[in-house]
């Protein structure tokens, strides 16, 4: 083996690495005070809730997310969720961006997240829901979620 023909692997594990930290890092933006910030500046969006178990389904190719939202009127907005999984050595992760309809209440959806590379498995996982509400104007209030959370069949 040449030098070359082994640093081109080691360059792609990096770039694949650095890709998957930053798509989980969590956002700068996740924290309680945005929430209240929401609620007093009038944001239709005013919180986000990630659930604590999702449903595994078709052996691990997808798993459904459950995902609160409350609203203070009906509004549509794109809602992203990242799930991290490590399951032995090897990490399975993968992101769904939805749009998502919210009525002037609390409601549930779930969403479907498909893995990348490998299927999920039943067992703990880390997940990331944020979702951004636009009213008319310039301002937007982005709202997150991060824990763990279980996988179950």
């Amino acid at each position: 083996m040449t030098a070359r023909s082994i640093r081109r692997p080691l360059v792609a594990t990096g770039l694949v690495a650095a890709a998957a930290t930053l798509a989980f890092t969590p956002s700068a933006s996740a924290s309680v005070p945005l929430r209240a910030a929401a609620q007093a500046d009038g944001g239709a969006l005013t919180a986000i809730t990630l659930g604590t178990t999702g449903k595994l389904d078709a052996n691990g190719a997808a798993v459904f997310v459950p995902v609160t939202l409350t609203c203070s009127k009906a509004t549509e907005f794109d809602v992203t969720i990242k799930v991290a999984q490590a399951v032995g050595e090897t990490m399975r992760a993968g992101t769904t961006v939805r749009r998502v309809t919210c009525a002037a209440t609390t409601q549930e959806v779930r969403i479907a997240v498909i893995p990348v590379e490998r299927p999920f498995a039943r067992g703990v996982a880390f997940g990331v829901v944020s979702a951004s509400s636009c009213d008319p104007g310039p301002a937007c209030t982005t709202l997150t979620d991060e824990h763990r959370f279980d996988l179950a069949r």
